[in-house]
């Protein structure tokens, strides 16, 4: 009985925690250009193209389809080397 009432109190907490991770995200997407550039975090988000960017004062953290390519050319490369390692022996 005891660890059912401790995982809806989690559940509860993360559910909270949820909403509010998502009404934040929400009020950042919707500022206005000129409150965004006055502003010291912000988040901009488009779909198409995908483009998720949230910058701070000092640091800007971004993913777009770029970063999937460069992944992609990583791990191709990454898979020949070994390959080639493996079989030049």
């Amino acid at each position: 009985m005891r660890k059912k009432g401790r995982s809806k109190y989690f559940l509860v907490i993360v559910l909270c925690f949820f909403i509010l991770l998502y009404g934040f995200i929400e009020i950042n997407l919707t500022k206005a250009k000129d409150v965004k550039k006055k502003s010291k975090f912000t988040i901009d988000l488009t779909l198409k193209p995908l483009n998720l960017r949230v910058e701070t004062k000092e640091y800007v953290f971004y993913v777009n389809n770029k970063i999937i390519d460069n992944m992609k050319e990583k791990y191709n490369e990454v898979y020949n080397d070994i390959y080639n390692g493996i079989f030049s022996k």
